[in-house]
């Protein structure tokens, strides 16, 4: 019998990246029912991060955490947090997230979440593996994080236990499934670091993806033709009410995003793949 994930491989995926098909495949099964917070679907999805982590070998620590939901009841919600010993462990940090929950199951409707945020989660179990081996100048900790789409707890309560001065930066990883048809990402900067990495995220660009790096939420509102106000649109908000510099990657807009067609026949694997090389390279100078 062939596999979900082998014969997505096999029909037009050959050369993808088997663990990036392969999480984000697990990541919206059945079984995790659309991962909603303080849910056994939620619990199932932070346990099989927990077990990639690992895998990776990487030491991992697990944050409860409880917020107000509604106004007389709170939930609970778990963060997943990943570090590998390393003699730069006095070095500052530089802290990836990336938010597992989504909209779970309601009644009959599944909400799958594979570009929110199935694809994130991807992307920063990719990272972790791709850096596995290597020293870098600053400690790298990957964080999947819970409770983002009911206003941000899990980051929230992240933050709150970090020390802010110890922290060099906050790579946020929403949305990455790149359009085929605008193969684009964008990178959202705080201005504070816009001046530093603007022109190294643009160098990334080439025939296949194009790379905008912007502080600017007029700017992707023009895009799109959205008003949204992108410095508080996911995690890297929290990071950014602390004054840690942060940087947002993902692709602005996707018309299955809160849908029910937000599901794994809509991603370009080859094209995800090929947004997680040039991230990963920027990371790699970046963190060099």
């Amino acid at each position: 019998m062939i596999t979900a994930s082998a014969a997505l491989i096999s029909t037009g995926h050959a050369f993808a990246n088997t663990n990036l098909v392969q999480d984000v495949i697990t990541l919206t099964s059945p079984q995790f029912a659309g991962r909603k917070t303080n849910t056994e679907g939620a619990k199932l999805a932070a346990d099989f991060i927990a077990e990639r982590f690992v895998a990776l070998g990487y030491s991992v620590n697990e944050q409860g955490f409880t917020y107000q939901s509604g106004f007389f009841s709170e939930a609970v919600g778990r963060n997943i947090v990943a570090i590998k010993n390393s003699p730069c462990e006095k070095c500052k940090k530089i802290i990836f997230t990336a938010h597992y929950d989504h909209l779970g199951q309601q009644g009959s409707r599944l909400y799958p979440g594979a570009n929110d945020n199935a694809s994130g989660v991807a992307a920063l179990l990719y990272l972790a593996d791709h850096f596995a081996q290597s020293p870098q100048r600053y400690q790298l900790v990957f964080v999947a994080t819970d409770a983002e789409e009911n206003g941000l707890h899990g980051s929230d309560y992240l933050v709150s236990t970090l020390n802010t001065d110890k922290i060099k930066l906050n790579i946020n990883l929403d949305m990455l499934v790149v359009n085929p048809r605008k193969p684009r990402i964008y990178a959202f900067l705080d201005k504070q670091s816009l001046a530093h990495y603007k022109d190294d995220i643009k160098a990334l660009s080439d025939e296949q993806l194009t790379f905008m790096a912007t502080s600017s939420s007029a700017r992707l509102n023009r895009l799109f033709d959205l008003n949204v106000d992108w410095r508080k649109a996911s995690d890297h908000y929290s990071f950014a009410k602390a004054k840690i510099p942060y940087i947002y990657f993902g692709i602005g807009h996707d018309k299955h995003h809160h849908q029910t067609t937000d599901t794994t026949e809509h991603i370009n694997f080859i094209l995800f793949e090929a947004a997680m090389k040039k991230i990963a390279l920027f990371i790699e100078k970046l963190a060099s």
